[in-house]
């Protein structure tokens, strides 16, 4: 620079190097002071906050994972207080990459004895030691029941402060000798300045790396738009992010989920479904919250991965509604289709109708050629009945040898043909066996209004005035 120049060309008097003493010692006080208020009026807050921020944003997400112990359905008290403990002690061991310490040193929960299945001396758990009753960002998090969103308990957490509080007790005493430092030698005030600004980089750099422990994904999202400014690990693995055209990380996975909406904070979470890696689609349930970094709002948006889970109520729902031989309805599930639709004819007065059949002569046929052929017969008639019917019916084996199929929106008459025509196609099937030989008999019912038990017992009787008549044939 020219002063620099004409600094070390100019031969200046003791009074000028006084004086020019002086101009820096009054500089050094006023650069001292400046970076003294900066620290305490706005660096020190800010880093409080942002610490504060970011432990609630853990809190919240350790939260989420609560949440999720209690969409299993059915699951005894005993294996949910254990899945519970389980997690309670997984929170307490994740540590702060670096110095090891605890992210949070402890978890209360309080559940409500009405919103969950728990037993009265396991409505409370407590985890973990307190080592900072007067510093320790607390956070205390509503939980909600993943599927009736209904409030069962609060959940406290504490997080640990004693890297935070290292930090800043740590930068006051370097900017102290700092502050000294540049009384005492004021030629050399950029070593402690650009030592200093180098250690609150990495400070921020320290506190970013919250997210990264994270084991689920987390993303750091523009405010304004969905623009990720910010992904831990889990989140590039999981959202298969790369660096986009502009400049931030971007997936078609992302892409997808941005645009299908991301919840807001009055909705809390939503399920979501994600396009994967090889193009497999997971479930994941979603949450946002809003927060402020380095004074810039964003959204911290978590995610859970529920893809096992859903996979398990598929299974549950199909084992709970189907009948395990014939892979058709089970009575269970036909009741609860038959309600359905009286409900919807009783108040929009369309016409219903049910079909009631049953095998002719099953028990002689189990008896003569065995139970292994009346189980390729009832397939085979369910089978039968599937193909049959039209996409708005629902079939199923009503019980034994009985199966059932429900018509919305047909009269008697249609139902008639349609179990005519059910008829003729069983009686014309061929069987490994030359001289079996199956038939069905049906009753058909139109419901008129009153309850689903009479629209059955009137199909029931039609069906034993068509036994009567010699089998193998329908009555209305």
């Amino acid at each position: 620079m020219p002063s620099e120049h004409r600094f070390a060309d100019a031969h200046p008097s003791f009074v000028f190097e006084r004086n020019l003493a002086a101009i820096f010692v009054l500089l050094g006080l006023l650069l001292a002071g400046l970076i003294a208020g900066y620290w305490l009026l706005v660096l020190e807050p800010s880093l409080r906050a942002e610490a504060e921020s970011r432990a609630h944003a853990l809190a919240q997400a350790q939260a989420r994972s609560l949440e999720a112990l209690f969409a299993i359905e059915q699951l005894p008290p005993a294996q949910l207080t254990t899945a519970i403990n389980t997690r309670l002690d997984g929170i307490l061991l994740l540590k702060e990459q670096g110095t090891k310490t605890p992210l949070t040193d402890r978890v209360v929960l309080e559940f409500d004895p009405q919103g969950v299945s728990l037993s009265v001396e396991h409505l409370r758990f407590e985890r973990g030691q307190l080592h900072c009753p007067d510093s320790c960002f607390v956070t205390e998090e509503p939980l909600y029941h993943p599927r009736t969103h209904l409030l069962i308990g609060i959940a406290t957490f504490y997080a640990n402060t004693e890297s935070l509080n290292a930090l800043i007790g740590d930068v006051r005493g370097k900017l102290f000798w700092t502050g000294c430092g540049l009384l005492v030698l004021i030629g050399l005030g950029w070593l402690p300045t650009n030592w200093l600004l180098r250690r609150l980089r990495e400070s921020e750099i320290n506190l970013r790396r919250l997210l990264d422990v994270a084991p689920f994904p987390m993303v750091l999202v523009a405010q304004s738009q969905p623009l990720i400014v910010r992904a831990n690990l889990a989140a590039i693995r999981y959202l298969n992010l790369e660096q986009g055209a502009h400049g931030y990380p971007d997936s078609a996975a992302w892409q997808r989920l941005s645009q299908n909406g991301l919840p807001n904070e009055d909705e809390g979470q939503c399920e979501r479904q994600i396009l994967g890696q090889q193009q497999r689609l997971h479930w994941a349930v979603v949450s946002v919250i809003q927060l402020s970094v380095s004074g810039v709002p964003h959204r911290l948006v978590s995610l859970m991965d529920i893809s096992e889970l859903k996979t398990i109520q598929q299974r549950l729902h199909q084992a709970a509604n189907t009948d395990a031989l014939t892979q058709s309805y089970n009575r269970r599930y036909l009741f609860e289709r038959l309600r359905e639709e009286a409900n919807l004819s009783h108040r929009e007065g369309h016409a219903l109708s049910v079909i009631l059949f049953d095998l002719d002569e099953f028990k002689s046929i189990n008896d003569t050629y065995g139970h292994a052929v009346g189980d390729e017969v009832l397939t085979k008639t369910a089978e039968v009945l599937r193909q049959s019917v039209r996409t708005v019916d629902v079939c199923g084996r009503y019980g034994g040898e009985e199966f059932l199929v429900i018509l919305p929106s047909a009269t008697s008459e249609t139902a008639f043909e349609i179990a005519e025509r059910i008829r003729i196609e069983i009686g014309a099937l061929s069987w490994p066996l030359n001289e079996l030989r199956v038939t069905v008999s049906g009753g058909v019912a139109e419901y008129s209004g009153s309850t689903i038990d009479a629209l059955l017992e009137a199909a029931d009787r039609n069906l034993y005035r068509a036994k009567d008549a010699g089998r193998n044939q329908i009555v209305r």
